[in-house]
Formats: C-alpha cells, sequence, structure tokens
C-alpha cells in the first residue's frame, strides 16, 4: 500500500501535508471561539452556495469560548489540550441518530490501544480514564426540509496538563494524557492530532459497529448499577441494561423498561 498523498501546501499544510482517506480536509487555526461554531458556520455557507460538503476537521490550538453538553462551558487550559470539530454531512437512514455513541465508542477504543490507556464511555459521551474525565464530545445537527443537513461533533481532549495543572484549574474530576503517564513525546499537539485523526479517519471508513456489543466493550457502566440521567429539569433513574440497536441508554425502572433518549449521567 502506498502512502497518502500529500497537500499541494507540502509542509505548510496541517502535519506536513499528511491527507486521509476519508478526512478530506483539516482545517487549523491558532484561536477561535469555538471550533463547533466556526465549522456550523462554515457548512451553511457551503450548502447555501451548493457546495459539496465533504468530511472536515476544524482545529484550533486554543478556544476562547469552548462549550459542552447542555451550555456547559469547556474550560480551556492554554495549548495543553486538542480542541476539533468534524464537520460531516448528516449521514441517512439509521446512522444519523447513531452517530453521537459511535464516534464516542470509536475514539474510546482508538485512545485505549493508541496510549496503552483504559479510556471508558460515559454514556452517551464522556471519555474516562479511571473515573476521570479525560475528555468529551459535543454534537451539533441540522437538517433542511430536503433532508440535506450537516452535524458537527466537538472533541476536547485533555492532553498535557499535568494533575497540578488541572487541581490548579479546579478541575479535580479531570485527567489528561500525560497525568495518566503518557510520554511527553506522545502528547506533542501533532502526535495526539495525528492519532486522533487517524482514529476517526478509519472507523468512519469502515462499516459501522453494531452499537450495544460495541458500545458493552467500552463503556465505565456495568449490568445491574443504578444510575441517575437528568435532562434538563427531568431526572431518570434506574438500573442500567445496555443501550439500545440506536445508542440510547436503557435503564429497568419499577414500572418496566424505560428507553432514555438524551441527558445526563449525573451518578453511577
Amino acid at each position: 500500500m502506498g502512502a497518502a498523498p500529500l497537500s499541494p501546501l507540502g509542509s505548510s499544510a496541517p502535519l506536513g501535508g499528511r491527507r486521509f482517506p476519508f478526512l478530506a480536509n483539516v482545517l487549523t487555526f491558532e484561536s477561535l471561539p469555538s471550533t463547533n461554531d466556526f465549522g456550523k458556520i462554515l457548512a451553511e455557507r457551503m450548502l447555501g452556495d451548493g457546495t459539496e460538503l465533504r468530511p472536515t476537521v476544524i482545529v484550533a490550538r486554543r478556544q476562547t469560548a469552548g462549550r459542552g453538553r447542555s451550555g456547559r462551558a469547556w474550560t480551556d487550559l492554554g495549548d495543553s489540550g486538542l480542541s476539533l470539530s468534524l464537520l460531516l454531512p448528516w449521514p441517512e437512514g439509521p446512522e444519523r441518530v447513531r452517530l453521537p455513541i459511535t464516534l464516542g465508542v470509536l475514539l474510546a477504543a482508538g485512545l485505549s490501544k493508541a496510549y496503552g490507556l483504559d479510556v471508558r464511555l460515559k454514556w452517551p459521551n464522556d471519555l474516562l480514564v479511571g473515573g476521570k474525565k479525560l475528555g468529551g464530545l459535543l454534537l451539533e445537527a441540522r437538517a433542511g426540509d430536503d433532508g440535506e443537513g450537516y452535524a458537527v461533533a466537538g472533541l476536547g481532549l485533555n492532553v498535557r496538563a499535568t494533575r497540578a495543572d488541572l487541581d490548579a484549574a479546579g478541575l479535580p474530576s479531570a485527567t489528561s494524557l500525560a497525568a495518566e503517564g503518557v510520554a511527553p513525546e506522545r502528547c506533542a499537539p501533532d502526535a495526539v492530532l495525528e492519532s486522533t485523526l487517524s482514529i476517526l479517519d478509519a472507523g468512519l471508513a469502515a462499516p459501522w459497529p453494531p452499537l450495544p456489543a460495541a458500545f458493552e466493550a467500552v463503556t465505565v457502566h456495568r449490568p445491574g448499577e443504578r444510575l441517575s440521567v437528568r435532562d434538563g429539569a427531568r431526572e431518570t433513574n434506574g438500573v442500567y441494561l445496555g443501550v439500545t440497536v440506536d445508542g440510547f441508554l436503557r435503564l429497568g425502572a419499577e414500572g418496566g423498561e424505560e428507553t432514555v433518549l438524551s441527558g445526563d449521567v449525573a451518578s453511577f
């Protein structure tokens, strides 16, 4: 198999010009308020003028207004983390609703293999190591009346912050690749970016795994564990039973099994 073709920008392109088979474009910026917001603006312009929307990654060395799920702020630790957004045409059919959990499964499995860590997925898409948060995903999507649309999946990953850095930032429940013992050279910005893009590129190009089994292989949750899930003012409590074929959470409650479509696992 030959090497991937180089970008015409050569060494001035991201990662020395490396191209990925599935990810058509990689755009890097020193600073952006939010990579997700930039991705949505880009998608709207492309769809508006009829430009083909191809898989694109937007990377910011620093985010000044990053956010997580439910509108929570994502604490930016300078250039010690990885912030990127994956812009995709919104898949057709069942893959549309399976995309958020599929991305979490691919990243948990891929990061575990790449760095020799036991990265676990807390439903729906928090990445944990030893119960501490390594990173997380935020997916936003829009579809027009004709069904054409896009999805933007933001990823925040703690990379080079030390345990002291995280504690000083008021993040005792967070961790990073460096804090988990990954060697400094493997935590270099381009090294982590290339590894993460390789995981996403290979995973999204291949047939997507059936979610119940794939989620079970990487999740932090265990059968019979009691979970509390909050979605706005609504709270659902029950026993963990796994996920559906579409990645929705299955909880056993007094009235029978309940399917939770969205929310945050507040306690487990």
